[in-house]
């Protein structure tokens, strides 16, 4: 079992999405940041600043990146040993 250290967290909106974050990803880490700790990401309502308006719990949110963005984030996270903790709603 991983215990998280140390997390950040990521407030997922329209203008700043999967990709954003991909990009922060080293500067957390040597930071001393194990685990990235992220807003809802499901399909949300339409221009939602926050992710907890969900409508869609079976798809991420197109608005974000999707869910080829989304594999590129949790990808570049386990490759730096981080962990990544979801708020669900």
């Amino acid at each position: 079992m991983r215990i998280p250290i140390a997390t950040y967290r990521f407030q997922f909106h329209k203008d700043f999405g999967f990709a954003d974050a991909r990009e922060l990803i080293g500067y957390l880490r040597d930071l001393g940041i194990s685990d990235v700790y992220a807003s809802p990401i499901f399909k949300a309502r339409a221009g939602s600043m926050h992710g907890y308006d969900v409508v869609d719990h079976s798809r991420l949110d197109d608005a974000l990146g999707g869910a080829d963005e989304f594999e590129r984030l949790t990808s570049a996270l386990r490759a730096d040993g981080m962990g990544l903790i979801l708020d669900i709603v």
